[in-house]
């Protein structure tokens, strides 16, 4: 819930309001739990603000919910870069994430989640610095979610240090919903990092601490009787550790639930 390795991106299309291609409850068993999926096409994947395909990208979801709480997923999306061994001789990648979570509602206004992803590449992936140091692309980190009616606030910590971030790193998100007429969504988030520096080598070296990374506002609109959710977001880049300026973007979508 990643971009060219000189850059600090981690997905978590969990934590997007409108581009989030996980899919809505479908109940498959009231006592076995809820099986959901879903396959999108969005026009570019941006993500923490960075870019991590410019060109139309193919995302895909499925999770298992047990009515205890306990989800475990799969997100994947197509890449414009190659983060794995064969960078040499490929020009694009596929990311795979796989997560395990626990979620509870405290009442009816508030709820919590408490979730571990794994990031791999498709072939793995090494990245390597010019004097001979390495760092592998595959990552770990825990997230924490704290929502009230509409209001989501969330904190990732990197657990690992990988070819992008240092063990330690801290991404806070906040995110805001609000119906329309017409049964539009109104979708809005704000992204923010603290950087750990202390754990800086030669392939990660901090020059900002505490960033912005990105704010979105957007709608999204369900199309009625064909399960298909359309989506417009209007990304403020910010920037990342290294003081990289990131673009504002415009993302579109359609989101295939099943």
């Amino acid at each position: 819930m990643h971009q060219k390795s000189h850059k600090i991106t981690l997905f978590l299309l969990l934590s997007m309001s409108a581009m989030s291609a996980f899919a809505e409850e479908q109940i498959i068993s009231a006592t076995a739990g809820q099986l959901t999926g879903s396959f999108a096409v969005v026009n570019k994947y941006i993500y923490r603000g960075g870019v991590e395909n410019d060109d139309v990208a193919l995302q895909a979801g499925i999770e298992y919910a047990h009515h205890n709480g306990v989800a475990i997923g799969y997100w994947g999306s197509t890449l414009d870069y190659d983060p794995s061994d064969d960078s040499e001789t490929k020009d694009h990648g596929f990311e795979h994430n796989f997560y395990l979570a626990y979620a509870q509602k405290i009442n009816q206004d508030w709820h919590y989640k408490v979730q571990t992803t794994a990031y791999y590449y498709q072939d793995g992936g090494t990245v390597y610095a010019d004097n001979g140091d390495a760092r592998k692309t595959t990552a770990l980190d825990v997230l924490g979610e704290l929502a009230y009616k509409n209001l989501t606030l969330g904190a990732v910590v990197m657990l690992t240090d990988v070819s992008f971030a240092n063990a330690g790193d801290v991404y806070l998100n906040a995110r805001y919903r609000y119906a329309l007429a017409q049964n539009f969504m109104l979708n809005s988030s704000v992204g923010a990092s603290i950087y750990n520096s202390s754990r800086d080598d030669s392939m990660m070296a901090t020059q900002n601490k505490i960033v912005f990374n990105e704010a979105r506002i957007g709608v999204s609109k369900e199309i009625p009787n064909m399960a298909v959710t359309a989506s417009l977001d209007y990304v403020v880049g910010g920037k990342d550790r290294f003081e990289t300026n990131f673009d504002d973007q415009v993302v579109l979508g359609l989101n295939f639930n099943f």
